[in-house]
């Protein structure tokens, strides 16, 4: 039946089948950050227009031609988030959480809006998993980036690389943009014509640039020479040695928002094709500042869960094989109280576990149950009958093993676990 509405292109449904993968990875991920001391925080799609333009940067391309932004009913200058840190930032000081903690370790999962082309890798509405250092100096970059290349491992992406780069703090920032700009405007007459808007708003975003024309201009822009690498930046990247956390640096990464300072990372991943990044970040030492705030030293990362989901997938197709094994199907035999207020216990006992629970509404027969069983996936099948009920049992049948018995309902959830 052809449908008379159709969602937005580039904004896409999440269907049962699908969404069980995306619940998996957000339910390892809140349990990564929480085992070491993270708190999630949420905030608010919409957020005045000028927050992104202050943070992110007015010559940024998220910001020159990505944004959903509009004016409301009382024509105030709106936006749906396109990331997330400067939304943080704002909370943090408005609640004014620094006042009540020295340091905060946040972590974040939502869906992020850019008015961007769909393709593959890149949809309009996308969703991120991140986390915020607050109020740390550089000893925890080490710490954001092992927390993402814990997370990505803990998640089930197998095989993906890190490249770092520094970019100075803000004085040496500023010299390493004037002698840049002094390199590209002998070049300019190569360069595509966004990046020639680039060179006159902030040089830095050139080395955003795609264009096929424009990349040799840019591989022969001599940062060593500009821009050499920080005393902080070789700590960094010895200790990473140190904890098996290979690297690489990369010159050319600067990320594609202003605010960055200091090191900036990149994580690519096999099974994207050419949008390959799976994760950035960096530090942000000027952004609270820039805010209406007291100068904050930050460091942070965010994850494309999309991106993520489909990486996990091109590297192992059995990836997400465990979600099954975690799936019972409830099979009440009869339409009474005592069955289903036991079935119903049962099924948020297992629920609590993480298991994840299927029915199907109405009482069939045994051999209809497990037919629908089959079809909807389940491992096990957790039958539930007058007599078993009466002797204080239920029958729990494996599907894939053809085992079967009778256990205690208390005691079901310690089955599975086994």
């Amino acid at each position: 039946m052809a449908s008379k509405f159709q969602g937005f292109p580039g904004m896409d449904d999440i269907l049962p089948g699908e969404i069980e993968k995306w619940q998996w990875v957000e339910e390892r991920a809140r349990a990564f950050f929480e085992a070491g001391g993270f708190k999630e925080i949420r905030t608010p799609i919409l957020e005045p227009t000028e927050l992104f333009v202050r943070s992110i940067g007015q010559s940024s391309d998220i910001v020159h031609k990505e944004m959903f932004s509009f004016k409301d009913r009382g024509e105030r200058d709106m936006t749906m988030r396109p990331e997330m840190t400067a939304s943080v930032a704002r909370a943090v000081i408005e609640r004014g959480l620094l006042t009540q903690a020295k340091s905060l370790r946040l972590y974040y999962v939502g869906p992020m809006f850019r008015a961007e082309r769909p393709q593959a890798g890149r949809k309009r509405q996308f969703h991120q998993i991140g986390a915020e250092i607050i109020n740390e100096n550089e000893a925890s970059d080490f710490d954001a980036i092992a927390l993402v290349h814990g997370l990505l491992h803990y998640t089930g992406l197998k095989e993906f690389s890190l490249n770092l780069n520094d970019l100075g703090d803000e004085e040496s920032r500023k010299k390493v943009k004037t002698a840049l700009a002094d390199y590209f405007e002998k070049e300019k007459n190569r360069l595509c014509k966004d990046c020639r808007w680039r060179l006159e708003k902030n040089v830095l975003r050139i080395f955003d640039c795609k264009i096929a024309e424009c990349q040799p201009v840019i591989e022969k822009a001599p940062w060593e020479q500009f821009a050499p690498l920080g005393a902080n930046f070789r700590k960094l990247t010895a200790k990473l040695a140190d904890y098996g956390i290979p690297c690489k640096v990369n010159r050319r990464l600067v990320r594609g928002l202003d605010y960055y300072n200091g090191v900036v990372f990149e994580i690519t991943a096999s099974g994207l094709g050419a949008q390959n990044a799976v994760a950035g970040g960096g530090r942000y030492d000027n952004l609270y500042q820039d805010l209406g705030g007291a100068a904050v030293p930050c460091t942070g990362f965010s994850i494309g869960f999309e991106r993520l989901l489909t990486a996990i997938q091109a590297q192992d197709e059995k990836a997400f094989e465990e979600i099954r094994t975690r799936r019972v199907y409830l099979a009440p035999l009869e339409d009474c109280a005592a069955v289903l207020n036991v079935v119903r216990e049962t099924a948020l006992r297992l629920r609590e576990k993480g298991f994840r629970i299927e029915m199907s509404p109405g009482v069939f027969s045994l051999s209809q149950h497990l037919k629908k069983a089959d079809k909807l996936g389940a491992r096990y099948a957790l039958i539930a009958g007058l007599d078993e009920v009466s002797r204080g049992k239920l029958v729990v049948k494996d599907l894939a093993k053809r085992e079967q018995a009778e256990i205690e309902p208390e005691k079901i959830t310690a089955c599975f676990e086994q």
